[in-house]
């Protein structure tokens, strides 16, 4: 299996001097199968380098992704006008035998690479899919032992821009009652191994319902009480902090875990059908947070923040209905679009109106969750069995 080997200075002075003699054509199609983040860090390896990605390989702005779950399949939409409305299907699959709805669901995804999980399977089948290649790869079965539901909930999907390294770890904390656990389980595509690792977490407990959240090279939770955030470091591979989190987040009210500007946030609401107000903290330098969206739903609008991406440009994504009965996301474009907030500012945000239908198909769908995701032609054979 191919895995990453550190490359010395003087070797990659020779290799940056001998892509010099490499034809611009053959030089691009090697770039356009890096992940797209990593293309970035090469930008800065020499000029010649920066001119062919930025001229060959240019940067798609990230678009919203839609996973909806149906009678029979699964499907992931890309939203292409969020002032319209206008989408496509880019993926369908996660078919079912019966009639039922499909339970395959989608943990998420990292530089165009959808990571999906099979709950109808024990323990959760994980695999990976590239839409736009058509490549699946199937990830070893995990050991487990007990019973359960919802296993996608468990897992996360990763990717550290440093390493260059995808990891998808599984948080085994539906066993227990109170969300405790001693150990959690990862998954490194690349590993010779090719195998689940026990990694030590002594003590540890999360909040399913607050979900599960990779950014920057690190994946984050909420302790079981809602008393803290969790940030596991992901090339070190060990618990960095348990930050507090910046308001009451126990009994009476809901809280979860979101990504907002390649940040972590924290969508904090009254437990109610419909809340009035919720608020968004972003979690920033020096582990500080700073509360950045007030988001305010008239009485009318039965809506609340999509998950687990909801800011998206200039517009705030909304869906509607609870829990798995999500049928529809909207879009809301936010006034004074595209001014940027001062430092300390908060984005004070009024829905009165339902908002522009961006994805969802009504009855006998439910929306799953909304992303932020662009292309990639990277290929999955370089991390099969073997490979």
């Amino acid at each position: 299996m191919a895995t990453a080997t550190p490359i010395a200075d003087g070797e990659a002075a020779y290799a940056v001097g001998e892509t010099w003699n490499l034809p611009t054509d053959a030089f691009a199609e090697i770039l356009a199968r890096v992940p797209p983040s990593s293309r970035r860090r090469l930008r800065l390896v020499c000029r010649r380098w920066r001119d062919v990605i930025d001229e060959r390989t240019p940067q798609s702005p990230p678009v919203v992704l839609a996973y909806v779950v149906t009678f029979g399949s699964a499907s992931a939409y890309v939203v292409e006008d969020l002032a319209e409305g206008r989408c496509r299907e880019l993926w369908r699959g996660g078919a079912t035998a019966g009639r039922g709805f499909s339970e395959t669901m989608m943990v998420g995804t990292c530089n165009g690479l959808l990571c999906l999980c099979d709950d109808a399977k024990p323990g959760g089948a994980v695999a990976l899919a590239n839409p736009v290649t058509g490549e699946t790869l199937d990830i070893p079965p995990r050991p487990w032992a007990g019973h359960g539901f919802s296993w996608h909930r468990e897992y996360s999907f990763a990717y550290h821009p440093a390493t260059g390294q995808y990891k998808i770890l599984h948080l085994p904390c539906g066993f227990d009652r109170t969300g405790g656990f001693n150990v959690l389980q990862v998954f490194t595509l690349g590993e010779a191994a090719a195998a689940w690792r026990d990694v030590p977490v002594p003590g540890a407990s999360c909040r399913l319902d607050a979900g599960i959240v990779s950014v920057g090279g690190a994946t984050y939770w909420v302790t079981s009480g809602a008393e803290r955030v969790v940030s596991f470091d992901l090339r070190d591979e060990r618990v960095a902090f348990a930050k507090p989190l910046p308001v009451r987040a126990g009994p009476g009210y809901l809280c979860h875990l979101t990504e907002v500007c390649g940040r972590l946030g924290l969508a904090v609401s009254a437990d109610k059908p419909v809340p009035a107000k919720t608020e968004v903290w972003v979690l920033g330098d020096g582990q500080v947070w700073s509360r950045r969206y007030s988001v305010r739903v008239n009485g009318d609008v039965e809506q609340r923040l999509a998950r687990p991406h909801f800011a998206h440009g200039d517009y705030v994504l909304t869906a509607e209905g609870e829990g798995y009965w999500r049928k529809y996301a909207f879009g809301h474009r936010l006034r004074g679009a595209g001014a940027r907030l001062q430092r300390g500012e908060v984005r004070s945000v009024r829905i009165t109106e339902r908002g522009t239908p961006v994805a969802g198909k009504g009855g006998g769908t439910y929306l799953h969750g909304t992303f932020a995701y662009v292309e990639t032609t990277e290929p999955l054979s370089v991390y099969r069995l073997g490979g």
